[in-house]
């Protein structure tokens, strides 16, 4: 070898064939492979979490689902499955994420809005782990009492609120 670096080799062999970093060659392969790296990892972070936007769209898409068709409910599988698969459906967000969706009773939020009371839940808390912005779901009808052998088809309603209920 004539002793210049542009004469080493872009792989030397330390056990096992490595980039040269006395390689101009290897050097910048050294570097994009380290900003290869940094950006897939980032690629995974960003795709393991809700946006805002992401959240807020998929809540407002699984209610137009859940208008869109009749509802069967089986006996004690009422509104909450329904509404978690219909988030789910949209395939907006992370691909493995928790969906929470709680009733919230009826006697509890009462109010002078005429939606208190009455039979069964028909507000619903939808939340996520990583979003700290919930969303109320009110559907009408309100759900019915299970049984375990009925089987009810509803055409709901639903209006969206940003926020708790």
């Amino acid at each position: 070898m004539s002793g210049t670096r542009g004469d080493e080799p872009v792989f030397v062999k330390k056990g096992r064939y490595v980039y040269n970093p006395n390689n101009p060659v290897g050097r910048a392969l050294i570097a994009i492979s380290g900003v290869i790296v940094i950006v897939y990892l980032y690629h995974l972070f960003d795709g393991s979490r809700w946006s805002e936007g992401e959240w807020r769209d998929a809540v407002h898409e699984a209610a137009e689902r859940l208008e869109d068709r009749p509802q069967t409910l089986r006996g004690h599988l009422g509104y909450e499955e329904r509404i978690e698969d219909a988030v789910r459906a949209t395939g907006q967000g992370p691909e493995h994420t928790v969906v929470r969706v709680e009733a919230v009773d009826g006697a509890d939020r009462g109010g002078a809005d005429g939606k208190g009371g009455g039979s069964g839940a028909d507000a619903f808390e939808v939340s996520a782990d990583d979003m700290d912005t919930p969303y109320c779901l009110r559907l009408s009808p309100p759900q019915p009492e299970p049984a375990a052998t009925r089987l009810v088809t509803l055409k709901v309603s639903v209006d969206v609120e940003e926020g708790p209920c």
